[in-house]
């Protein structure tokens, strides 16, 4: 979650207000402190940028009463300039991974004519800033990355349904859906949809991960006479056994 991007760091200028703040240490190593102010006053973030690399070695991230609600540190940080591996001699210098090189926003927006949901925003001032799609063998599975800058929200999206049973998943409602969480940190949530399904990874503020849950498709609840009807036909096989 300390990574920074090119991408992100505009993002980070676009919603915030970046200032310098002094000089300070992480991980006994001096360091350049900058902040992320927003546009009401209050801070929502302080980095900790390493004075020789100028990488992120510390982040507090604070709600809009100054409390912290998430930090991230590296606690044992060793820099080295070793050279990368040559690779065997007519052979690749890596395997292929299992996810393909990011596609281009117009080409990732053009997937909603096939069916896809690939929304441009997410609630919070999140902004679509990368994405890929790969196939397994379940099917095409389409990775969306969402931020400010700050907060991070990924969005998997494969058609099919969930299983009956998901070990290590558990029940929860969120904004009023009913969606299943991962256990133990509920960061990583998911349900199905309309032949879909949905899976939320989110590195952002329990309101803002509600609002992108709000927003996301949901099948309604049924109805008090579909309720019935279903309660109806139970009770029917259970007379007649041949039904």
């Amino acid at each position: 979650m300390l990574g920074v991007t090119t991408q992100l760091v505009r993002l980070l200028e676009t919603h915030y207000v970046v200032v310098y703040a002094g000089a300070g240490s992480a991980d006994n190593r001096t360091a350049q402190i900058v902040e992320a102010w927003r546009e009401n006053g209050s801070l929502a973030a302080r980095f900790w940028l390493d004075d020789a690399t100028k990488l992120p070695l510390e982040r507090e991230v604070f709600d809009t009463a100054a409390h912290v609600i998430s930090e991230d540190v590296f606690i044992n940080v060793r820099f080295s300039k070793l050279a990368p591996a040559a690779a065997p001699a007519g052979g690749p210098a890596d395997p292929p991974g299992p996810w393909t090189d990011p596609l281009p926003a117009a080409q990732l927006l053009a997937l909603r004519t096939s069916g896809w949901l690939v929304p441009p925003e997410l609630p919070g001032g999140l902004s679509l800033f990368t994405g890929v799609q790969t196939q397994t063998s379940t099917g095409a599975v389409l990775d969306l990355s969402y931020s400010d800058g700050l907060s991070v929200v990924s969005l998997f999206e494969q058609r099919g349904n969930l299983a009956a049973k998901l070990a290590g998943w558990q029940k929860i409602t969120v904004a009023g859906h009913v969606i299943y969480a991962a256990e133990p940190d509920q960061r990583s949530l998911t349900w199905a949809s309309r032949g879909m399904v949905y899976t939320v990874m989110a590195d952002a503020p329990a309101q803002t991960v509600d609002n992108v849950i709000r927003v996301l498709p949901h099948d309604k609840p049924p109805g008090f006479w579909k309720r019935m009807s279903r309660g109806f036909g139970r009770l029917a096989s259970w007379v007649n056994p041949f039904g």
